[in-house]
């Protein structure tokens, strides 16, 4: 499950889900909605390979390499059809639209960052964007 919290210039993902590998799923998903303006567009797929220090990295890093993808392919990402994720390094690919995005992220930043396991088992991330 995510939710986008509204800042100035800003916008506020807040994901909850079962594992990490969710997470990284629900952060696409939600990247394609914030992006997508049209229903429409050829279908595409996208392989993404990263890795990073630790998870907090690795999402940002996740999600700005959806964003390049955005703004030099016109690629919405949908869904993740596929995804290996080992420690901090993740392979995977990523299904969705080549079309206009309706938004154009500047950045994804690190203000506020986390993404940890809870007491109660289930994983949450908080990550802002700069649009």
């Amino acid at each position: 499950m995510y939710r986008w919290l509204d800042h100035t210039s800003e916008r506020e993902l807040w994901i909850e889900d079962e594992d990490p590998e969710a997470i990284l799923g629900e952060a696409a998903i939600a990247l394609g909605e914030l992006l997508r303006e049209h229903p429409g567009g050829e279908p595409v797929t996208h392989p993404v390979s990263l890795s990073a220090s630790d998870l907090p990295t690795l999402l940002v890093e996740w999600l700005e390499e959806l964003v390049y993808l955005a703004e030099n392919d016109g690629f919405v990402p949908e869904r993740v059809l596929k995804m290996d994720l080992s420690g901090s390094a993740v392979e995977a690919v990523v299904a969705g639209k080549r079309t206009m995005p309706q938004t154009l992220v500047k950045g994804v930043t690190y203000h506020r960052l986390e993404f940890e396991q809870g007491e109660g088992g289930a994983w949450h991330a908080r990550v802002i964007l700069d649009v």
